[in-house]
């Protein structure tokens, strides 16, 4: 009996899953088309990721963070395994670069391929399908780990990558502190300790702000997908896909359970690990000599999968 009673809690997480994942993979394929149609002309698009970008998210970050019941002493240990399961993916990326037998610019798509997330599709899966505090500890994880990955990374491409020039560190530096996504989770994170910041106006007009942020990011990634770009290099493809599908979750789950985090956030380790490449990988590498058309392939590639690999690992563990 015990028995049967766990499988029927585990079919309704994964049917909880499934369920919010649908109206996110409509959303994505309704940017797609409008694109690929030519509905909204490609002009466009830029403009209305960095409105998503600079002012919406980070609204959504803020208000996500502040409005949640106290999170007591989960947060510090689930952001200390987010990040240490970041620093890990990191570290089997270079130790594969040996057996991988690819060029430098290439190597890099691989390294970002295996590291970068789509925090974006996953905050949209945290407002569906987890709880309130759950969906707290899923934007507070930008805070640690936007810095961190964007560190690694451009260290990487300006080691392997085919830029010309020293990539500058000052430069890096700023662009991380001013980074929107850090600076709307700070906030949102002062917000517990400061009285002014939870003010029902402000936190009312950032909500309202807020709401547009996961529908236009959606769209957005879908008018980003570039099918044509799958066939670049198909082992590359296929060593970066599973890194990010197959082991970045197994690392996030492994060491949440190793270190014993409480069940229900589990879940949430798995979403982040499982998450699909970003977008903004694919800047990265046309900036600092990546492999471009590599990296547009492989966030493609994981966008499509992550719809199977996400009520997979999260069901698994739920």
């Amino acid at each position: 009996m015990a028995s049967q009673s766990a499988l029927r809690t585990e079919d309704r997480a994964m049917g909880d899953i499934v369920q919010g994942l649908v109206p996110i993979a409509a959303a994505i394929f309704i940017g797609w088309g409008a694109r690929k149609t030519g509905l909204i002309p490609a002009e466009l698009w830029g403009g209305v990721n960095k409105l998503a970008y600079l002012v919406l998210l980070p609204a959504l970050l803020f208000v996500t963070i502040a409005s949640a019941g106290s999170l007591g002493g989960e947060a510090a240990p689930f952001l200390v395994i987010a990040t240490g399961a970041f620093v890990a993916m990191a570290v089997i990326a270079l130790l594969l670069k040996p057996v991988l037998h690819t060029d430098g610019p290439s190597f890099t798509s691989v390294f970002q391929g295996g590291l970068r997330w789509n925090g974006f599709v996953v905050l949209a899966l945290g407002q569906q399908a987890f709880s309130a505090d759950q969906a707290a500890l899923l934007a507070l994880v930008f805070a640690p780990t936007v810095p961190l990955i964007n560190v690694l990374c451009v260290a990487v491409l300006s080691v392997w990558g085919a830029h010309e020039g020293r990539v500058s560190p000052s430069r890096v530096a700023f662009r991380i502190a001013t980074n929107p996504l850090i600076l709307g989770c700070g906030l949102g994170a002062l917000a517990s300790f400061t009285p002014l910041l939870r003010e029902p106006l402000l936190l009312d007009t950032a909500e309202l702000v807020g709401r547009g942020a996961l529908p236009l990011i959606l769209l957005t990634v879908g008018a980003s997908l570039d099918f044509s770009a799958i066939s670049a290099k198909p082992a590359m493809l296929a060593a970066a896909t599973a890194l990010k599908l197959l082991v970045a979750p197994a690392v996030f789950i492994g060491l949440g359970m190793a270190f014993g985090l409480p069940a229900d956030i589990i879940p949430v380790l798995a979403a982040v690990g499982a998450a699909p490449g970003a977008a903004s990988s694919y800047v990265l590498a046309k900036e600092l000599g990546g492999d471009a058309e590599l990296t547009a392939g492989h966030v493609t590639v994981t966008t499509v999968l992550a719809f199977l690999s996400f009520p997979l690992w999260i069901g698994a563990v739920s």
